[in-house]
């Protein structure tokens, strides 16, 4: 879980190793700091959600300073949740975040080409019959999304996934001629969209933070297939045992492969940079010895997301160097986020600390045993 990198951070703390960047061949960790959306956003844990799970990227700049001669980078990620959002754009999110494929019977349409970076997932919304295109017979990627738009794509993504059997709330500006109306009307009822106060506005460009909440909602009333439960704690026990077997071999290669096969998206970026500088001083050894039991238990699990607690995952942590030596005990206790890869793997995308400020615990304890 997080159990190396908390040890990790405070050992840079205090400066008992370095660490240099990491050779990036995949999305870093600096790539997952949210930087436009604050806690209190009505759609932060959606957008985040979508962030650390890899659904969307987000829209990433990179400032380059300089300070005492030596040059650096500084990478950080918006979402732009106010901003409008294209076709394509949404189209790349309900394929990602569905896990979709390809089906038999794929619709080309003149304005979506190969070399486009939306071209594959056109071709598969089109395969699942998602997108039919424009009256002459274009896709138009471009164009802004209307929200009556957005409510037809992810009523026919979900319509054999999702019970739309119930009436819903009918808005007087989506009346019975409009297009959208049944796909408004049964997606209203089961909760995905819920307009402004009486209206709908089917019309006004949908924002980015609408669409991600939208598709977050479907996605939330898909049901657990069978095995799901059984599958998510396994995965979660063996990221817990495994990391600790590993790191007490020392066998980084077999560390890096258990994060691949178990993260994803943001967990693997802060697992994977935890391994940077891990073993290079052989004259600190640290070591980590789980005290009783834990437990894994499912909180809420659908087919795409789940949340799994882990309790009472407690550690008598001991590092020896030439010049210090301690002993403490670190409670990582948390709430694991998961989600379903495209290969039907429960993958874990998110640890969340039941102490929020574990570094500062850290911080305060080696200040004790240091002096």
């Amino acid at each position: 879980m997080k159990a190396i990198y908390v040890f990790l951070s405070s050992l840079v703390l205090f400066g008992l190793i370095s660490v240099s960047p990491a050779e990036a061949a995949e999305k870093s960790i600096d790539r997952y700091f949210l930087e436009d959306v604050d806690y209190d956003h009505w759609a932060y844990n959606e957008l985040e959600r979508f962030l650390y799970s890899d659904i969307i990227d987000g829209y990433v700049e990179t400032e380059s300073f300089e300070e005492d001669g030596e040059k650096y980078e500084y990478t950080s990620v918006s979402i732009k949740p106010k901003n409008s959002i294209t076709r394509a754009e949404f189209t790349k999110i309900l394929v990602n975040s569905m896990n979709l494929r390809a089906g038999e019977t794929v619709k080309s349409f003149p304005d979506v080409k190969p070399p486009n970076w939306y071209y594959k997932y056109v071709k598969v919304a089109s395969s699942q019959g998602i997108i039919n295109g424009k009256p002459d017979g274009t896709f138009r990627p471009n164009d802004k999304i209307t929200r009556n738009e957005m409510a037809v794509m992810i009523y026919r993504a979900f319509e054999s996934k999702l019970d739309f059997s119930a009436t819903g709330k009918v808005f007087p500006d989506v009346p019975q001629g409009n297009f959208a109306y049944e796909a408004v009307m049964k997606t209203a009822a089961v909760g995905i969209i819920k307009g402004y106060g009486d209206v709908f506005k089917p019309y006004n460009d949908a924002t980015r933070a609408e669409a991600i909440v939208m598709v977050d909602r479907a996605l939330h009333l898909e049901p657990e297939t069978d095995g799901d439960q059984l599958a998510i704690i396994q995965t979660v026990d063996r990221n817990i045992k495994d990391e600790m077997k590993f790191t007490g071999q020392q066998d980084l290669k077999a560390l890096e492969a258990l994060y691949r096969e178990t993260t994803i998206g943001y967990q693997l970026a802060y697992s994977l940079d935890s391994m940077v500088g891990m073993f290079e001083e052989s004259d600190t050894i640290f070591k980590m010895e789980p005290i009783g039991e834990y437990a894994i238990n499912a909180v809420s699990v659908n087919n795409h997301f789940a949340q799994v607690r882990i309790d009472n995952l407690v550690y008598n942590v001991s590092l020896t160097a030439p010049d210090m030596s301690f002993n403490m005990k670190i409670d990582l206790s948390g709430t694991a986020h998961l989600k379903k890869s495209d290969d039907g793997k429960w993958k874990i995308y998110n640890v969340v600390l039941d102490e929020d400020d574990y570094e500062q615990d850290w911080k305060e304890a080696l200040e004790t045993e240091i002096n």
